[in-house]
């Protein structure tokens, strides 16, 4: 989780800002003096840095000989931000709009940069689905936001195939979802976890994951979908078998399965 710190940053305030409106708001009122004491930001700075927040609407001042300065109420502050977010937002929609964007060449694999990439081209992927989204994904890398987004998937799409990878306690109430159960062997075999993830036969993003580091490819190349979504079709398959006919498989192949790999 980022710290308010972290956040702040982004949206343009530099350390010292954030520094006197975090005192601030701590407090009734301050003189100058007393938010350079408890902030930390140098006397000979802290006023220009008042005067900075009293331009950007965060910092109130009061018209008598002694200034006395306080900080806007943090709900009224989330709720400018908010409102400058919306209408930037609404703005780069509309000068999208205005740019004709060229057709692709659907044939390249395309390199994810790293684990944060990763998570935000799935969720992307996922709320953008039409038709079909065929998951395979271990339980350690989905976070409550990835779980909404799959539940209102399973709403919205006719198909929606999930192959989970248990490498956690957590357990997910999906409604098309197989629990693979061979997760040690796979890692075994091969030494990372991994996700795939196909949407609409149309995309797939597909790599390896070994702790957070990352070797994933984002693609539209039609051969790497088709195995892909295969792939998991073929998981859901072996899996829904092994789900209904338990007894059977056991007395076949043991307790565990384990003789269902024994293939050479």
């Amino acid at each position: 989780m980022l710290d308010i710190s972290t956040i702040m940053r982004k949206y343009g305030f530099n350390e010292s800002e954030i520094k006197v409106y975090l005192t601030l708001i701590n407090h009734e009122q301050m003189t100058g003096y007393e938010v350079s004491k408890l902030s930390g930001v140098a006397r000979s700075k802290v006023y220009n840095v008042l005067e900075n927040l009293i331009q950007k609407n965060m910092v109130l001042v009061n018209q008598t000989e002694n200034k006395m300065y306080r900080a806007i109420p943090t709900d009224e502050f989330l709720a400018r931000l908010e409102h400058i977010f919306k209408n930037d937002l609404k703005n780069l929609k509309q000068g999208f709009k205005e740019i004709k964007e060229p057709k692709r060449d659907a044939g390249h694999l395309w390199k994810v940069n790293d684990y944060t990439s990763m998570i935000e081209k799935i969720k992307y992927v996922i709320s953008n689905a039409k038709k079909s989204i065929y998951i395979q994904i271990w339980t350690s890398d989905i976070d409550d936001e990835l779980v909404n987004l799959i539940k209102l998937a399973e709403k919205r799409l006719t198909k929606v195939v999930i192959i989970l990878f248990k490498d956690s306690e957590d357990n997910f109430d999906f409604k098309n979802v197989y629990y693979h159960g061979f997760e040690k062997d796979k890692l075994s075999d091969f030494g990372s976890r991994w996700i795939n993830v196909v949407a609409d036969n149309k995309q797939v993003v597909y790599g390896t994951i070994n702790h957070h580091t990352t070797n994933v490819i984002w693609t539209e190349n039609t051969a790497m979908i088709s195995l892909a979504s295969e792939y998991v079709k073929h998981d859901a398959y072996t899996l829904k078998i092994f789900r209904d006919l338990p007894e059977d498989l056991k007395k076949e192949y043991g307790v565990d399965f384990e003789g269902v790999r024994e293939i050479y």
